[in-house]
């Protein structure tokens, strides 16, 4: 692990692509800048907060690349000076990989795909295995700098394979994800060769915690982990190898402190002021975008463009202060963008301007945060309408930045931030109508309704700020790994398994009680085909055979089934979850009397979806009636049944009926008809010494939660669960099972 083992207090490891600096070197001197983006901003404001208020983690390390290739013999130094003045520990990369990398598989396959332009997307082996190679190097590098109780936040698109890659060599820390851009609908994601979609999800899903700006976000990935890995989530939370993955929407939000501060500042106010004098009365549209094909900076253009020919009455009355920040200056497809805006521009100024008023005041440059302050408060209107954006916090800003309760934004609904923003004039920004109609909208609102819409939106933005996403997001995760632990704790380790063994040689009144699907047998394609076999008779045989144990197999089964193969057995038998009971040398008895006119209501409707899902079938029996699924399309399914919940959880209001969810089945039964019930009729007070309680789904913990707390209660596969114990797969009862017998021998 780390290469210091005496430090105690856990810290924060933030990964992202870049440093918050920027290293360059000259002649082997160092010099450092601070390096452009959202992200750094966002992170850097929230981790300087923490470090102030001495949070828990205000210690952090931010692992990144530091924004050029620095040679290997200057690479000690830079490591060193980073780390110990700055909290930063560099990953260092050659041109060539970062340009693969970077400008390969990142902003060339999972940027345009991700935002939905699959007709700009390149697939390429080579650009894969680059990805594969920096994300396993990131790893390298985080390994050796993290110690057991520190947390790992990792960030963005660059390293969606990180996660699976660190749970492999740091199975203990806390993981973290955050997507900060959209995360496609399946449709789009499927597009991807299956070995990259399946690797990027797997790689995600090594996190404790997967982090997205919308809900939306959040449904089109756990449907790709749906279909591509086959598990299923229950309100965003999944089980998947041995540990609880949590899917849920943070939208980011901004330093609202900073931008409101600096908008009140008495220099800011005269600058704003000044540029409304040399507006000469005319209304301000202001529009600030990253040069990026998915801002749709070209379609606003043209937007207003029409609003002009439409709207001849606001020429000379209205500008449209254009601010377009460089971006990935060199790579050809940004300098055609740029080629066409400077076009486009001409061409609106030309068509309606004349010698004193040009429709358009057109810049080309980044702006510090003081001048884009001005420019937030000077003008009327902010135009923001990407064509896609994981968030956009130009929209926030604007408003964060309006102290005098005036202005209105027109914001683009395929912007996460529309969700959080909807007092906005929220449009579709591929319709040039829509756009104009809402400038023409935007310039003539009342101020009192420009007031009511700013001031919500404003007490919003300011209440959910970057410090709130990054607490609620930490909080999250440290609960999830908490419950994580607590779960990989009751794990029946081969030490665990031993004392319990030996526990259980030491007794003579025990009471043995087993479920059967997933417990005493693996769960199969079909009921038909998970029949006991030899061996396992066997051992049931061996058990029951020691008069100090009493059996008891309780399963969702129909009677006849536990009959046909357990009936031979000296133990008590419970059918269809407890609706019938047979006690050792007894004969079945009803436990449950269902008022049988439900079947002619449900049944139908059971079938119906049987014709509807293809692969699916009924399995009925006296008291109860199932609905599998288990062969079926998995998102189909997936949907279906949860349509068919619905309707049968509203068919059964008011009876004595109930709708039970379980492992790729739908099963309706009597409410009196469950495991825990079942088995206390089983025990009978029978004054046990031990007793030993084993099931692996939800129906089994209505009997660990009956049943004393002193009892070996076990819970095959790993998931939260009222059990003591855990075991991973289902041969492992079998194992504890033998063991049991063997020590009988001694």
């Amino acid at each position: 692990m780390s290469e210091t083992t005496t430090r105690k207090q856990a810290r924060l490891i933030i990964v992202s692509n870049r440093l918050p600096m920027t290293v360059s070197m000259e002649e082997g001197k160092m010099t450092l800048g601070p390096s452009a983006g959202g992200l750094v901003s966002a992170l850097g404001a929230y981790l300087a907060r923490r470090k102030e208020e001495a949070a828990e983690l205000s210690e952090y390390l931010w692992v990144g690349w530091p924004g050029n290739s620095i040679a290997e013999a200057d690479q000690p130094m830079v490591r060193r000076c980073l780390r110990t003045e700055h909290g930063c520990d560099p990953v260092f990369l050659a041109t060539d990989v970062m340009d693969k990398f970077y400008l390969g598989f990142c902003n060339k396959t999972v940027w345009p795909l991700f935002h939905y332009f699959p007709t700009l997307t390149v697939y390429e082996e080579e650009m894969w295995e680059v990805y594969e190679a920096v994300n396993r190097q990131f790893c390298e590098v985080i390994a050796q700098l993290a110690q057991p109780d520190d947390v790992i936040w990792i960030h963005d698109y660059h390293f969606m394979l990180l996660p699976a890659m660190l749970r492999e060599r740091c199975p203990n820390n806390s993981i973290g994800f955050f997507l900060h851009i959209p995360f496609p609908a399946y449709e789009v994601f499927r597009m991807l060769p299956r070995k990259w979609a399946a690797g990027l999800v797997e790689g995600l899903l090594g996190s404790d915690v997967v982090g997205f700006h919308t809900v939306d976000y959040v449904r089109h990935f756990l449907t790709a982990v749906l279909r591509l890995t086959g598990y299923q989530h229950q309100i965003g939370r999944l089980m998947y190898q041995g540990r609880e993955v949590r899917a849920d929407a943070f939208p980011i939000g901004i330093d609202f402190e900073k931008y409101y501060d600096t908008a009140c500042l008495p220099k800011i106010r005269r600058e704003a002021e000044l540029i409304r004098r040399k507006l000469v009365q005319q209304k301000a549209i202001l529009s600030v975008d990253r040069l990026d094909y998915t801002k749709g900076i070209a379609k606003r253009l043209r937007a207003y463009e029409l609003f002009l020919e439409r709207h001849s009455e606001w020429h000379q009355e209205v500008i449209m202060l254009l601010l377009v920040v460089p971006s990935r200056i060199g790579v050809d497809r940004y300098q055609d963008m740029r080629r066409e805006i400077d076009e486009l521009v001409g061409r609106i100024n030309g068509r309606f301007g004349d010698i004193g008023w040009a429709p358009i005041a057109y810049l080309y440059k980044n702006l510090g945060l003081q001048a884009l302050s001005s420019l937030y408060s000077a003008a009327d209107v902010a135009l923001v309408t990407p064509l896609r954006d994981g968030m956009n916090l130009v929209a926030k800003e604007f408003v964060a930045s309006r102290t005098q309760d005036d202005g209105v934004l027109i914001l683009s609904e395929m912007a996460g931030a529309a969700r959080e923003l909807p007092e906005a004039l929220i449009i579709n920004p591929n319709s040039r109508e829509e756009m104009a109609e809402a400038i023409h909208q935007a310039l003539v609102m009342p101020a009192s309704e420009q007031a009511e819409r700013i001031r919500t939106m404003r007490d919003n933005v300011r209440r959910y700020d970057v410090h709130r996403w990054g607490w609620l997001f930490l909080h999250a995760l440290q609960n999830l790994s908490t419950a994580n632990q607590l779960t990989a704790d009751k794990r029946l380790t081969e030490e665990k398994m031993t004392s319990l063994v030996r526990q259980f040689a030491l007794t003579n009144r025990r009471a043995l009680i087993f479920d059967y699907d997933g417990t005493l047998v693996p769960l199969a394609r079909t009921p038909d085909q998970a029949v006991p076999g030899e061996y396992l008779l066997r051992l049931l045989r061996a058990l029951t055979a020691d008069q100090r144990n009493d059996v008891t197999i309780v399963s969702g089964r129909p009677r006849e089934f536990l009959q046909q193969h357990f009936g031979d057995l000296r133990s008590t038998l419970v059918a269809e979850h407890g609706a019938w009971l047979k006690r050792r040398g007894g004969i079945w008895r009803k436990r449950v009397f269902p008022d049988d006119t439900w079947k002619q209501r449900i049944v139908p409707l059971l079938e119906y979806y049987v014709e509807r899902l293809p692969a699916s079938f009924l399995e009925e029996k006296e008291c109860s009636v199932a609905w599998h699924y288990r062969l079926s399309d998995a998102e189909s399914a997936d949907f279906m049944a949860q349509e068919l919940k619905f309707e049968l959880s509203n068919l059964l209001l008011q009876t004595n009926m109930e709708v039970l969810e379980g492992n790729k089945v739908l099963e309706v039964r009597a409410k009196a008809a469950n495991k825990g019930s079942a088995v206390l009729a089983a025990l009978d007070d029978g004054n046990y010494e031990l007793i030993l309680a084993a099931g692996d789904d939800w129906t089994d913990e209505d009997m660990f939660q009956v049943l004393p707390g002193t009892a070996m209660t076990i819970r095959v596969g790993v998931r939260p669960t009222a059990a003591n114990y855990l075991l991973e797969e289902q041969h492992e009862l079998i194992t504890l099972l033998e063991k049991i017998l063997m020590a009988e021998l001694v």
